[in-house]
């Protein structure tokens, strides 16, 4: 039971994130647009402010992808493979996409340290930018996290639910 709770903690985190980024980054935007042709104004600011939100809706929006399924899958082939030669293809995928988080972990993990040595901040914003860019790591946990229950998925749920057939129950 504990796991369903933790899951549904993550599923909410990731939807209250990239709701409030998005409408975050469309008022912004919105305000920048209304300041600069109505008032001949603006903020200096909030167009790199933009582009770190977004950075951080498309690394939490790859997570919630793998979650609700959303993203593209080109299955010409593997639909026609039998069934368990299609488990095989699909864990190699899952093997593939974890393989490129741990190494997109590990690359965004020494890229935020080595920001946070040298301690520079942010172009137009009075901010460190090792923090502005900690949602790298944080992001590909995420989808690491995702790719480790889509295998974990693969391989007991698929067997779990071809017993359940085999039996003669629903799953």
């Amino acid at each position: 039971m504990p796991n369903l709770n933790l899951k549904s903690m993550l599923e909410h985190i990731e939807e209250i994130a990239m709701a409030t980024l998005l409408a975050f980054m469309t008022l912004l935007t919105f305000t920048q647009v209304v300041l600069r042709y109505v008032f001949n104004s603006g903020w200096v600011w909030s167009l790199e402010v933009t582009t770190y939100a977004f950075a951080a809706l498309v690394l939490v929006g790859m997570s919630y992808g793998v979650r609700t399924n959303s993203h593209i899958a080109v299955d010409l082939i593997t639909k026609r493979l039998p069934p368990v030669s299609r488990q095989i293809a699909a864990i190699v995928a899952v093997a593939l996409c974890l393989t490129y988080c741990g190494m997109m972990l590990y690359g965004s993990a020494i890229f935020v340290e080595r920001l946070a040595t040298l301690g520079n901040d942010a172009r137009d914003i009075p901010v460190a930018k090792w923090t502005l860019t900690l949602v790298m790591p944080i992001g590909f946990t995420l989808l690491s996290i995702r790719f480790l229950m889509v295998g974990w998925n693969i391989v007991f749920g698929a067997n779990n639910a071809e017993k359940n057939k085999e039996n003669g129950k629903h799953s």
